[in-house]
């Protein structure tokens, strides 16, 4: 009997260390194949963040048609890196992953939020010389109609790899913050090139986005908010008008900042009015008092004809 458990225990032992084994294994393939597949990016973001005063890069057309071809590239790795891994963890996902919660809206507002929280803490440690985040001299290209394509494919390019990639691969296998940490350092080494605070600006919004994609499953809002709304201000270059940085930018901020107080009101009024309630009707979500929630909750109240156990006294 002794020798039985002995034998169970050991086998146990050894799963474990096979399962630490193939962990560390994947961390370590994913951060080369990041390194890898994001090479171009990190070299320029790391000659940028050392020498921030060097003069805007200068794009010619065959310059652009490449970028686009390495964007290409980085899309079809992710789709397949994606691929093969929900083929290979197909079983096993479902019990290690919660279930999909909220709606792509609810998502969005989540992502935009956090973006808008992350420009907002960066701007006030920017203006007190705590960190450096200076936005980089757009560069100089022949075509601006290829200059809007790359910048709104930085999400395909982007958030498969960073984002649904590590989850897929390391959800069950380390807790969901670690894979956080992971893909949002990786991401801020990308944004070296706003500087220090481009860095931390990066960390606190790619952290965001492997939680919102944890969360509510739906990669495409993040490319979709990281291509259309990071980047709106990419249409200042066919816009026909001597405002339209100007006019970009403040969609940006609005969209952002919108968000953000959409998110934090519901929250707000939560935390500093602890007598309102929720009473859910079907789908809807309905904020109550207290009295009105002990009425729904005993409907026998409603009926008029239903005598009072406690009849009012005449004064």
């Amino acid at each position: 009997m002794a020798s039985s458990l002995d034998a169970k225990a050991a086998a146990h032992s050894r799963r474990r260390g096979l399962t630490a084994v193939g962990t560390a294994v994947s961390i370590l393939g994913l951060v080369a194949g990041w390194g890898v597949v994001f090479f171009i990016g990190l070299v320029g973001a790391l000659w940028r963040f050392r020498e921030p005063n060097a003069p805007a890069p200068v794009l010619t057309l065959s310059d652009q048609w490449m970028d686009l071809a390495v964007g290409l590239v980085q899309v079809a790795i992710g789709a397949a890196a994606i691929a093969a891994v929900y083929f290979v963890r197909r079983r096993t996902l479902p019990a290690v992953w919660p279930m999909r919660r909220g709606t792509a809206l609810d998502a969005a507002i989540t992502w935009c939020a956090a973006i808008g929280a992350a420009s907002a803490l960066l701007l006030v440690l920017s203006r007190m010389d705590v960190l450096r985040f200076s936005f980089s001299v757009p560069a100089s290209v022949e075509s601006d109609w290829l200059a809007v394509v790359s910048a709104l494919a930085v999400g395909l390019r982007e958030e498969p790899i960073l984002v649904a990639l590590p989850v897929l691969l390391l959800v069950g296998r380390l807790p969901i913050w670690a894979i956080i940490a992971l893909s949002a350092t990786m991401r801020g080494f990308l944004y070296l090139y706003f500087g220090g605070g481009g860095f931390l600006w990066a960390l606190c919004w790619g952290a965001a986005a492997v939680w919102v994609f944890y969360r509510y499953r739906r990669l495409w809002v993040l490319i979709a908010v990281h291509g259309l709304v990071m980047n709106v201000q990419v249409f200042d270059r066919v816009i026909p008008s001597d405002n339209a940085a100007t006019i970009m930018q403040w969609v940006n901020i609005l969209i952002l900042f919108t968000a953000l107080l959409w998110w934090l009101t519901p929250r707000a009024l939560e935390a500093f009015l602890p007598n309102t309630v929720a009473v859910r009707y079907g789908d809807s979500t309905v904020e109550t008092t207290p009295m009105v929630a002990e009425v729904v909750l005993n409907p026998e109240k409603l009926d008029p004809d239903t005598p009072r156990r406690n009849p009012p006294v005449k004064p």
